[in-house]
């Protein structure tokens, strides 16, 4: 296993916030905006079918409560992965994280062990203010600073995961 390269991470408060809010914004309303607003349809629907038919005072209430509870669910997981995520920069506190790009994939030395993130596993790269977002899974990213990245580091890491996620050939 060769290492191609290593460079520091640097976390602040604008990383950690632009990091949440891109994740939560693109994963609720870009990449999966079906499953987001198909529901939404189905309750403004049945809203103006109860409006419609006399209920108006029901068909409002169930409005309301929707909007509340939708309100409620994308507040609390934003405050998940804004807590999730200071915990982690908490940790590193006082030590210099570094992300170390090998040929079989990358892994990011911080406080405690580190294990090798394989490209496979990387299923897309998002570009948010000051980081990329590596996801891992629908519910899961790391944040990759890019102040100290050199771009043949940034170029080789999205090579690496687009190689990585071209369907085989059978």
């Amino acid at each position: 296993m060769t290492e191609r390269y290593a460079f520091p991470l640097r976390y602040d408060e604008k990383i950690v916030r632009s990091s949440v809010q891109g994740f939560m914004v693109r994963a609720l309303f870009r990449e999966k905006a079906a499953l987001t607003f198909a529901p939404l349809a189905l309750i403004a629907f049945s809203c103006a079918m109860l409006f419609v038919s006399g209920d108006a005072e029901l068909a409002i209430e169930l409005l309301l409560f929707s909007l509340a509870v939708l309100a409620i669910l994308v507040a609390s997981g934003w405050r998940m992965h804004l807590r999730l995520m200071r915990g982690k920069v908490e940790a590193m506190r006082g030590r210099w994280p570094m992300a170390r790009l090998y040929d079989d994939g990358l892994r990011i030395d911080g406080p405690g062990p580190s294990s090798l993130l394989e490209w496979p596993r990387i299923k897309a790269i998002w570009p948010v203010e000051g980081a990329w977002l590596l996801i891992l899974d629908t519910s899961h990213f790391i944040a990759l600073p890019l102040a100290a990245a050199p771009g043949d580091a940034l170029d080789f890491l999205q090579s690496q995961v687009n190689r990585a996620s071209l369907p085989v050939a059978g």
